[in-house]
């Protein structure tokens, strides 16, 4: 009944109009601010932004997002939108996406039995720092934060702000260029 509830929610928003004003003003808001920082970056010099969306590749991730909120599916846009940045084959993060703690304890044991069973030799944290860096191309410590540890709150927050943090990096990176 719920998710019923929650798509004629939805369905509302769509059908009103107002997300599609609200992410416009959104997505063209942190457009004006990326583009402004991409040249004050050329200006002096530095990079730390890469590639800029669209306004329209940005107002779509932020609908998808909002649909994702109402629908409690945040984890899909992150599968969609984040992990494939993040980590090299992505889809094999899935089952360690939010994962408890004495689960996680257990696979990283799990990992290092086989390991060594394998002669391999080495503690059971580092050897599955070994496993995921060969898995997903990141470092133990990403995964945990990123995966393990992953919170649909924290990651929609991140997924929102995402473009005027980095801004904000721009500036900081840009500023100290300018005093050095």
């Amino acid at each position: 009944m719920m998710d019923g509830m929650k798509q004629r929610m939805m369905n509302q928003l769509l059908d009103s109009g107002m997300t599609e004003n609200l992410t416009e003003v959104l997505a063209s808001a942190e457009n004006e601010l990326l583009t402004t920082a991409k040249r004050m970056e050329e200006a002096h010099g530095t990079e730390t932004l890469g590639e800029l969306p669209t306004v329209e590749e940005r107002q779509a991730a932020l609908k998808r997002l909002i649909e994702a909120l109402v629908t409690d599916s945040v984890d899909d846009v992150w599968m969609e939108q984040i992990a494939p940045a993040l980590l090299d084959e992505p889809e094999k993060a899935r089952s360690y996406l939010a994962m408890d703690e004495s689960e996680w304890a257990d696979q990283i044991e799990r990992w290092a039995e086989f390991y060594r069973e394998n002669g391999a030799e080495g503690d059971d944290r580092a050897l599955a720092e070994h496993h995921v860096q060969q898995t997903f191309g990141v470092d133990l410590e990403t995964v945990e934060e990123r995966v393990v540890n992953w919170s649909s709150g924290e990651e929609a927050e991140r997924i929102f702000a995402g473009n005027f943090r980095a801004v904000r990096r721009s500036m900081e990176r840009v500023t100290e260029v300018a005093e050095e």
